[in-house]
């Protein structure tokens, strides 16, 4: 890769990563807001997730790209095999979630709300990476 292109890559790495922050943010207080989470659990979705030091790797998306209507050996609809990877991404975190608020009875509502912040935590994630990744491959935006 030309220096330019590795330049370029780590100005969008840091507005990509700043964007997914304020998103992220944007999505914590709406919850607060809303009361439909309070804090100490959103500080434990955060440290779970912090936690799991998933990272999507070059891999993840040569694989997608190279194989997209195969998974296990199985054929898929006309969808990627990255759906599958972002459920079980999200399947994991969720799982981990409630394993780690067990101890609390949590209401449908929350329940509901945990999912809806696990799945914009999953999906931005995921978005930062596959922009870096098509950026590093195609020098795109």
């Amino acid at each position: 890769m030309g220096e330019k292109i590795i330049k370029d890559l780590k100005d969008l790495e840091k507005k990509i990563s700043r964007q997914r922050k304020e998103k992220s943010e944007q999505i914590i207080k709406e919850k607060l807001d809303k009361k439909k989470l309070d804090y100490d659990t959103i500080e434990l979705i955060i440290e779970i997730f912090e936690k799991s030091k998933f990272k999507w790797h070059k891999e993840h998306f040569e694989v997608f790209d190279s194989k997209s209507n195969n998974f296990r050996g199985k054929e898929l609809p006309d969808n990627n095999r990255e759906c599958v990877m972002l459920g079980l991404r999200l399947g994991t975190i969720r799982n981990k979630i409630i394993y780690n608020l067990r101890d609390r009875q949590l209401t449908e509502e929350e329940r509901q709300s945990i999912d809806d912040l696990a799945w914009n935590f999953v999906w931005y994630q995921w978005k930062e990476a596959r922009m870096l990744y098509d950026y590093s491959v195609n020098g795109k935006q």
